[in-house]
């Protein structure tokens, strides 16, 4: 009998002609062709040919699985495109990979979609991060050149809360004594807004998030940001006729999303009266209270498994004088979805192995924080 069931559940096992790993590389293989296939159409301007290999790895990888399972495949590069506009539950044959999310797409109106630009990043292809590393290690070594950390927090926080401006006042702004040692890079990280925010005359700042509004796939124009906490708010209006910008995609993803967080909650732990560093020591990590050394490294990844992928291949390394370390995961990604936390526990290996380092919703770091300066006040 035994015998018997140990046959029965051997053929009941799903059959895989294709090893477990090249689902995750196909997707990773993919994501990585369309960041590096969007970057070159905005360098150039025209459609590279040939395509990006990776791209064109991703294609042959997914084309050779989907045959494989007897499932429809895409032709083309182009067909892949129209794929990876749609949803991944309603692709025709998809990878069978944990950190896929069925409402995410690849492409959003052309452009790489934040899920793209993190399985890009996921799969270490430093195409995905480009821009906002090569801007951010240029910036942080002007500041280390000057020995100017605060020149480095002043960049940060800017991007944070003006993502979008007037051509005017960004001219204004790189001219000031605190800002022109990095002119040159405040320069990089903003480019001229395009032509679905300009309606009316005038470009519209979001009340939410401060990035533009833009007219959406429905024709309605509203905040686009995957995680703005209130899209249809208003925050001022620009001209036109003035020339308005914006910053990089990739830096609205990476760098002015999470750093919302890292401001509310640096604002948060004010409040309660504990002083506050943010990126100190040119980036040693994104948020450290000063009377509890409790380092906080700061992440709005949309999908807990891969930033469970990333944590693993780049761990976080508790700067010195810091007692403990967290993963804080801001809010916008946490709402509503209790099992975000759990998820990223389960899948990070690093971070089963670590005693100092822990993940924690934003909410928990601040309310842990303030618990433990009260105890130390008392």
């Amino acid at each position: 009998m035994a015998q018997h069931t140990s046959s029965t559940e051997e053929t009941t096992e799903p059959v895989r002609p294709w090893p477990t790993e090249w689902n995750t590389v196909a997707i990773s293989l993919v994501a990585s062709g369309f960041v590096e296939l969007s970057q070159k159409l905005d360098r150039q301007g025209a459609f590279p040919v040939p395509y990006p290999p990776a791209l064109q790895r991703g294609l042959d990888r997914l084309t050779a699985m989907g045959v494989a399972a007897e499932a429809e495949v895409p032709r083309s590069v182009m067909d892949l495109a129209a794929w990876a506009h749609r949803p991944f539950s309603e692709w025709p044959f998809r990878p069978d990979v944990e950190g896929l999310n069925d409402d995410e797409s690849l492409l959003m109106d052309g452009k790489p979609s934040k899920a793209c630009l993190e399985w890009a990043v996921v799969s270490g292809d430093v195409e995905g991060e480009i821009r906002e590393r090569l801007l951010i290690h240029g910036v942080l070594d002007v500041c280390k050149a000057n020995d100017d950390p605060d020149a480095y927090v002043r960049f940060r926080q800017l991007l944070v809360e003006k993502p979008a401006m007037s051509e005017r006042d960004l001219l204004v702004t790189m001219a000031k004594p605190g800002y022109a040692v990095l002119a040159h890079h405040l320069r990089n990280a903003y480019r001229s807004a395009p032509a679905e925010a300009l309606v009316d005359g005038e470009a519209v700042v979001c009340g939410g998030c401060g990035h533009l509004w833009t007219v959406q796939v429905d024709s309605v124009r509203r905040c686009g940001e995957w995680d703005c906490p209130a899209p249809t708010t208003v925050r001022k209006r620009l001209p036109a006729s003035e020339g308005v910008v914006w910053l990089s995609r990739e830096l609205r993803m990476f760098v002015s999303g999470p750093g919302r967080a890292e401001l509310r909650i640096a604002k948060a732990l004010e409040r309660a009266g504990i002083s506050v560093r943010l990126w100190p020591d040119f980036d040693a990590c994104d948020v450290l209270p000063v009377e509890v050394p409790w380092a906080a490294d700061v992440k709005s990844w949309t999908n807990p498994v891969r930033l469970a992928w990333r944590l693993t291949e780049r761990p976080f390394v508790i700067p010195p004088g810091a007692e403990r370390g967290f993963i804080v995961i801001a809010k916008e990604q946490t709402a509503g979805r209790p099992e975000y936390l759990r998820a990223l526990r389960n899948h990070c290996t690093w971070l089963k192995g670590q005693s100092r380092v822990e993940a924690v919703s934003e909410k928990t770091f601040i309310e842990r924080v303030v618990r433990e300066f009260r105890k130390a006040q008392s």
